[in-house]
């Protein structure tokens, strides 16, 4: 028999997967960046999973630390989170904008590169999950008024 998933437990999965295919993905950019542009092609691949990781990440441990509290609750959460993440990703691009160590190529591929895979490991996990949209212990008397 398949077990049922709550919201917390799809949030931690979806949390670990991504974090599964986040980290090969920047050390093989960073082995790639390595060979193509020297030390500054590792900074680049590091710079770019972090910023791309945190930025999406975030969102998830929102969720998971607001997983019991009401949706409203919930929403403020990650709206407020995706607000403090854009004002310091805009900060951290301005600070990185006219530094030379990194390369800004292997930056920006491995950001773009980052975003997707984790988004589609996000995106497996939440669709392979078998979770409950309805309480079956619901009287089945609607809420609403």
């Amino acid at each position: 028999m398949t077990r049922t998933l709550d919201a917390a437990d799809v949030t931690r999965k979806a949390l670990r997967q991504s974090l599964l295919v986040l980290v090969p993905v920047v050390v093989i950019a960073a082995v790639v960046g390595w060979f193509t542009s020297g030390a500054a092609g590792v900074w680049g691949a590091l710079l770019g999973g972090a910023i791309a990781g945190s930025f999406l990440l975030v969102t998830l441990l929102s969720v998971l630390l607001t997983v019991k509290a009401t949706p409203v609750v919930t929403g403020g959460a990650i709206m407020g989170s995706w607000l403090l993440k854009v004002i310091i990703v805009i900060a951290a691009l301005a600070l990185l904008r006219d530094l030379t160590f990194y390369s800004k190529t292997v930056f920006g591929v491995v950001v773009l590169v980052s975003i997707v895979v984790v988004l589609a490991a996000e995106t497996r996990v939440v669709l392979k999950a078998r979770m409950l949209y309805v309480d079956p212990s619901g009287t089945g008397q609607s809420d609403a008024r």
